[in-house]
């Protein structure tokens, strides 16, 4: 790999896919001051300029620690392929919250089917050779997943959020708490567009609320909901067990109720007995069926 000192004069950066976090960027200029540009950047020939690949933010600490040149690497790509080259190198960093992300796997699929189209579903069959070659590329989500370690389903899930919320919400609540909760952009993104854009607005008015399940009853302006109670808890809990999960919890509840249930029974006053038994009769043991009879 060959390192060239290219001066940043002659280096367009173009549009980007994540805008730059200028205190990102001040923190790595005042390592670039210090111990100089340790990172190479990427960029490609475009006539006689370069155009900037991988390492918007390297790029911009340097113009900040008022260095006038970058090491860079230079590559041979089109357009298209120097996007995915963006894409993958931003997709690789820990930092992304769970809507940059998005983004990216969801632009990220675009440029790899447009490389690849016949891996699209009703894909691009033109000729016998091709439909023959076709199981030699891999589909988007497995060859991503391969490429940067992520599993099928995040990468499905990503995608879903990106494409359910409006991109004018998006724009709007890039930098704010909800971009970094992938759990409240799946609440965002079950939303109707028009109550994305309410949402959206209140985040950006009153920080302080953090999920879009309250966000949305108080721009209703519907009552608070009742505390669930212990057993709508339990509920909840037995449907998300799986079977061998269930199994154990009723071999606990068995150990735990047996040779007890009538001195439980007869802990109830007589009115009690008789809303139990107007009120759930039919689910409860034949005990207690037979004394209602």
């Amino acid at each position: 790999m060959n390192v060239d000192i290219i001066p940043l004069s002659e280096i367009d950066v173009g549009s980007r896919l994540r805008a730059i976090d200028e205190d990102n960027a001040c923190v790595i200029a005042a390592s670039m001051q210090e111990h100089g540009q340790r990172t190479p950047i990427e960029v490609r020939k475009v006539g006689k300029r370069y155009r900037l690949i991988a390492g918007a933010h390297r790029l911009r600490a340097l113009e900040i620690a008022g260095i006038d040149a970058a090491f860079a690497v230079v590559m041979k790509a089109t357009d298209i392929e120097a996007e995915l080259l963006e894409i993958d190198e931003n997709l690789c960093r820990h930092e992304l919250n769970p809507l940059d992300r998005a983004t990216f796997l969801a632009r990220r699929k675009a440029v790899y089917e447009e490389l690849h189209p016949e891996t699209k579903h009703g894909g691009d069959r033109k000729s016998d050779q091709v439909d023959n070659l076709v199981h030699l590329i891999p589909s988007f989500t497995e060859a991503t997943a391969l490429k940067l370690g992520l599993d099928s389903r995040t990468i499905r899930r990503s995608i879903t959020r990106y494409t359910s919320i409006t991109p004018d919400v998006r724009t709007e609540i890039s930098g704010t708490w909800l971009a970094s909760s992938g759990v409240q952009l799946d609440a965002l993104a079950k939303e109707t567009p028009e109550m994305q854009r309410q949402i959206a607005d209140y985040v950006l008015q009153w920080p302080g609320v953090r999920n879009v399940v309250e966000i949305v009853r108080q721009i209703q302006n519907k009552p608070k909901a009742a505390p669930a109670s212990a057993f709508e808890k339990f509920l909840s809990m037995w449907r998300k067990m799986d079977s061998r999960t269930r199994l154990q919890a009723l071999v606990h509840v068995r150990s735990e109720i047996a040779g007890a249930w009538d001195q439980l029974w007869l802990s109830f006053s007589e009115d009690e007995r008789a809303n139990i038994i107007e009120d759930i009769a039919p689910s409860l043991p034949g005990a207690v069926s037979r004394e209602a009879a």
